[in-house]
Parts: C-alpha cells; structure tokens; sequence
C-alpha cells in the first residue's frame, strides 16, 4: 500500500485539470463556459434525482462511476462539441491515445478499472453505460436551455438537430420522454435555438 499511495495522489493532481477543461455550453448566467468539471457533477445530480424519479432500472452506483469517468479524456484530447464537425474529426482516435496515457498512471488495477468504466461507457452495451449516456445529453440539453440556448445560437442549432441526437436515447429509456419533452417545450419558449 505505501507505494500506491503516492501514485494514486500524483494521478489525482494530474486529472486536476478537468476542473479547468472548457466545454462549449455556456452556464446559466453566461459568465463563463461550463467546465468538464461542471458537467460530470450536474450529470451526477440528475442521474440521482432522475433514477429515482422515474424508477430507472439500472444499478445508479456503477452509472455514475461512469459518469465520473466519462470524460476524464478530454484532459488529453480536449472537448469537441458535438456540433462542431470539424472538432469531431479524428475524435475517436485522439480518445483513445488520450485514455492509453491517463489509464497507464495510476496503480495498474485502478487504471484497468478505470480503462474498463470508460470503455463501457463509448461501448453503450449495458444498462448502466446506456443511462449515463442519456444523463449526459440530458445535462447538455438542460444547459444549454438554461443559458439561454447561447452555444446553439453560436453553432446554428435548430431543435430537429437535437431532437435527432438524442432518439436513440429514448429509444432505450422511454421512461425519459417527459424530462426531454420539458426541456424542449422550455428551448422554444425562451427562442434558444440557433
């Protein structure tokens, strides 16, 4: 164990600066971009609040491992919004370099473990990694909304656009139609769409 410790500290240091990685959403005041930081904790609340809610039949305690994990890349391959095409290009491939580099630091069975919660999260092939991912888009949709649609505005994002991204994820939890149908209803009475 003493020799763990300090790896496990050192490797914390270094995903530090997920707390300082910009996103391309805005925060509901506008101040600011929001960070992976912000992200990952307001994915986390809704994935409680919403799990319980709605009665989500996934094991909460592993989706929000990976939601915790989720991310963690972008500290390496940086954040490419998703309507950004050219952003998006070469994505995959820089994710993964990035997760082989992050993974390899701390203590070989934590970075397995963590390599693992990751790989389940882009592989979409369990409950769990399903509800995560719908998290994920519900927390972009709710921020955007909040801010008052500002990064589709810089993106010319219409609402069919989004609508189109998020189906497959209704497709998995019907249970979440009701949570999207009043964020949508919310973008269009405030004019959030670009």
């Amino acid at each position: 164990m003493g020799d763990r410790m300090p790896v496990i500290f050192e490797f914390l240091e270094t995903v530090d600066v997920f707390k300082s990685i910009e996103r391309a959403v805005y925060l509901a005041d506008g101040s600011r971009h929001e960070t992976d930081s912000d992200h990952v904790w307001h994915m986390a609340l809704l994935a409680v609040l919403l799990h319980r809610e709605l009665e989500i039949d996934c094991d909460l305690a592993h989706a929000l491992e990976l939601i915790l994990v989720h991310d963690l890349v972008e500290i390496r391959a940086g954040d490419a919004p998703a309507f950004d095409l050219a952003a998006n290009e070469g994505k995959a491939e820089r994710e993964t370099r990035a997760a082989e580099e992050l993974f390899s630091l701390p203590p070989p069975d934590l970075g397995a473990m963590l390599r693992d919660w990751w790989d389940e999260f882009e592989a979409l092939l369990t409950p769990e990694a399903r509800f995560a991912l719908a998290m994920d888009r519900l927390q972009v949709l709710a921020q955007n909304v909040a801010s008052e649609g500002r990064a589709w505005k810089d993106y010319g994002v219409a609402r069919a656009r989004v609508e189109e991204r998020n189906a497959g994820v209704l497709e998995w939890w019907p249970e979440l139609r009701p949570a999207f149908e009043v964020l949508y209803e919310r973008a269009d009475r405030r004019g959030c769409w670009g």
